[in-house]
């Protein structure tokens, strides 16, 4: 049995043509191929790792600048705006009624303080609070904890504390007197 080949009629050519043109077109409509990766074997070494463009994160916006920045001592006074972060202690004069506020957490728009002060001494409002006494060796001190939130401040005897804003781990928080 052999192979017969046919010459195609004139309207089969001219069919067989336009599809050819028509396939041609659509080959070079459309998106660009990507360029071959290259690979271990073609280079001879090792092949980079595909590249892809960098996932969208979420940036929160970084709290305002504190009026004193990072710097704690301008705090003694209880009239200052400082950068803080967790383990930060804020000292202050014996006027003020309470001796150390210690950061204890900083969460989304909250920050948590844990204060220490003379017994007796201690006047908290604000969310959060709990105050306790502790006496050691003959020496008795209040205890106490606070959160302060970007809408709701707090307040430690006469000092008022406001939460100005809070970036990864940090917040900007604003102490008055009054």
């Amino acid at each position: 049995m052999g192979s017969t080949l046919t010459t195609p009629s004139r309207a089969g050519r001219a069919t067989l043509g336009a599809v050819l043109m028509v396939a041609g077109l659509l080959a070079g409509c459309g998106s660009p191929e990507a360029p071959p990766q290259r690979t271990a074997a073609a280079t001879g070494g090792t092949a980079p790792a595909p590249t892809s463009p960098p996932a969208p994160t979420a940036t929160a916006s970084p709290p305002p600048s504190a009026t004193d920045g990072t710097d704690l001592t301008a705090c003694r006074d209880a009239d200052c705006e400082v950068e803080v972060r967790v383990g930060d202690k804020l000292r202050f004069n014996a006027a003020i009624g309470v001796d150390v506020v210690t950061v204890k957490s900083v969460n989304n728009d909250m920050i948590t303080l844990v204060l220490r002060g003379s017994s007796g001494g201690l006047r908290i409002e604000g969310t959060g609070v709990s105050v306790s006494g502790r006496c050691t060796n003959g020496t008795c001190r209040d205890e106490g904890q606070l959160s302060v939130t970007t809408t709701r401040p707090g307040r430690i005897n006469k000092m008022k504390l406001s939460l100005v804003g809070v970036d990864s781990g940090r917040a900007v928080l604003a102490l008055s007197p009054r």
